[in-house]
């Protein structure tokens, strides 16, 4: 089978003595059959004729690409494609920001160890150096025979990314306690109401979520939901037919603040795109209870992986480039756990207990429950 190099061979002299319209025709032979660029097959023509009239040989033309030495050792990528895995499938960016408490992790319940299947110091070293764009190369054949059903894989990342922070800014202290809240409702078998309750926290990005059996009322749902979070709740913003008399009532006996995304928002409200395709297998009527349960720890290992490991970034402003096009700046990411102890609102008691529960999280271990829960729920 001809090669593309070979096919510019081939091509290079009549190329360079060709008229315009002639090498035309040539151009659009050679990037029909390689697949390559106009721009590039021009170069690759030209650059054979070169070789051809200097009398160097097909044979002796190397691709120094791929003997340029690779920066990092093949040890380094496959404990890559092991953090990888074991951190939930993420992309380059964000096992970036994530490797180092990843690694902590993994090395913590004996996931990797110094000496076994060729993890050292160094190779940690390597991994810790190694950028976004670089793991992504790295990954692509691993993605490419990676079959994992990918639904969900975080929960609130969907609203992480629709919410119009700088819309709301005179709402919010620079302090977490301020919560987004998504209902979705689900029909049982029964015909009853299964509603499934998502908490973020606007500034820090800390999720929480919840199913509720039929007939729970909602005034119920976000009292457990508060009860739940870690830290103080301060306010909470609500879809727009959800306020009623009796939330009224209870978030006044309790200082929590309530908006509706109608009084911020013009237009649509904020996406669903947290349970996008979501389909709850609850079953027969006297199953739907068990179900709740098994997904409602699913919830729990999605919310740990995502509140204890997953980074986020939040805007902070725009910047000009230099062609005078405007970008959105972006602190540098963290993950949720580190803004809150950063923020200063937690008692010693409550930042020890966070410290101890993210040394005793294993990554690993998180993503292999979640993996087993979403296989009993398909």
């Amino acid at each position: 089978m001809t090669s593309p190099i070979q096919l510019a061979r081939t091509y290079a002299r009549s190329y360079e003595a060709s008229s315009r319209k002639d090498k035309g025709t040539i151009l659009d032979t050679v990037t029909e059959a390689t697949g390559w660029t106009r721009d590039h097959a021009r170069h690759q023509l030209r650059s054979q004729f070169n070789q051809i009239r200097a009398g160097v040989s097909l044979d002796a033309v190397v691709d120094r690409r791929r003997l340029k030495p690779k920066k990092f050792s093949p040890r380094a990528q496959l404990a890559l494609e092991l953090v990888w895995k074991s951190f939930g499938r993420p992309c380059g960016k964000y096992l970036e920001a994530g490797m180092s408490d990843c690694l902590d992790s993994l090395e913590r319940h004996g996931h990797l160890c110094e000496g076994r299947h060729g993890y050292s110091s160094s190779v940690r070293r390597e991994l810790l150096n190694i950028s976004a764009a670089t793991i992504d190369r790295y990954l692509r054949g691993a993605k490419a025979g990676d079959h994992d059903d990918s639904w969900l894989t975080g929960t609130g990342a969907g609203m992480r990314a629709s919410f119009p922070r700088q819309r709301m800014r005179s709402l919010l202290e620079p302090e977490p306690g301020y919560f987004l809240v998504e209902l979705l409702t689900i029909k049982t078998p029964t015909g009853e109401d299964c509603v499934t309750v998502t908490f973020t926290d606007v500034e820090i990005g800390w999720v929480q979520t919840k199913t509720f059996a039929p007939g729970t009322q909602v005034v119920d749902m976000l009292a457990q939901m508060v009860r739940g979070v870690p830290f103080v709740v301060t306010g909470v913003l609500l879809p727009p037919a959800v306020p009623d008399s009796a939330i009224t009532t209870w978030a006044e006996a309790n200082l929590i603040e309530i908006h509706c995304t109608s009084d911020l928002r013009q237009g649509p409200r904020v996406p669903d795109r947290t349970f996008s395709g979501l389909d709850l297998p609850l079953g027969t009527p006297h199953a739907t209870d068990a179900a709740i349960i098994r997904v409602n720890g699913l919830w729990s290992a999605l919310a740990d992986r995502l509140n204890y490991f997953m980074p986020v970034k939040n805007p902070v402003g725009w910047r000009l480039t230099p062609s005078g096009v405007r970008r959105r700046e972006y602190d540098k990411p963290r993950t949720p756990v580190s803004r809150l102890i950063a923020s200063g609102i937690l008692c010693p008691e409550q930042t020890r207990e966070l410290h101890e529960k993210s040394r005793g999280l294993d990554i690993a271990g998180l993503t292999a429950r979640i993996a087993e829960l979403k296989s009993t729920l398909h």
